[in-house]
């Protein structure tokens, strides 16, 4: 082999690197839109795998409420339940309550619940933002009323557990699939 043979030119080398410079800048401005879709989407709302998050923990807290700490209108509910690891509570119980804020935050509002006779102030009430963009909250609960067949009620004030709670939200323009949650009538 000749020492002609053995390697690059300068101006192979020059030609390289020129066009690793263009693919480079491609990438980059590639990166730069992507982070700026990405940063749009984020103050419209939930992302869709946000949103199965959300409703795997709603189902859990809600469905797994005590059965007489249930109550509810149109607009918000109130219970006492098992929070997901991540609220800070532990292992203890908490009352929560969900409802949508001015400026289209869907809120959890909770606080751990006293055990026993509580003998001191309440501690402070904690609150966690679900969901951003809300433009319709309702809530409605299946049961029965007043002894009489089980129907729809946007209201929920008995002494039990309704048997089904649904939440209907709307993002933005678009609805988002209704949740239709189960109550345990033991609690969970």
């Amino acid at each position: 082999m000749s020492a002609r043979q053995a390697g690059y030119t300068l101006l192979e080398m020059l030609v390289a690197l020129v066009v690793f410079g263009l693919v480079m800048a491609g990438v980059a401005q590639t990166m730069r839109f992507g982070l700026a879709a990405f940063t749009a989407s984020g103050s419209r709302g939930v992302a869709p795998e946000n949103l199965a998050s959300l409703d795997h923990a709603l189902t859990r807290m809600i469905g797994s409420a005590l059965p007489e700490s249930l109550h509810g209108e149109p607009g918000g509910l109130f219970f006492t339940s098992h929070l997901p690891p991540g609220a800070g509570i532990g292992q203890g119980l908490a009352d929560a309550a969900i409802r949508l804020n001015p400026g289209g935050v869907l809120v959890l509002l909770y606080r751990p619940h006293p055990p026993g006779i509580p003998l001191g102030a309440p501690p402070p009430t904690q609150t966690e933002p679900l969901a951003e963009g809300v433009t319709a909250f309702a809530i409605s609960y299946f049961g029965p009323r007043n002894r009489q067949a089980p129907a729809w009620s946007d209201r929920w004030l008995e002494e039990g557990p309704p048997a089904l709670v649904r939440l209907h939200m709307r993002l933005g323009n678009r609805d988002w699939p209704d949740l239709v949650i189960a109550v345990d009538p033991q609690g969970g």
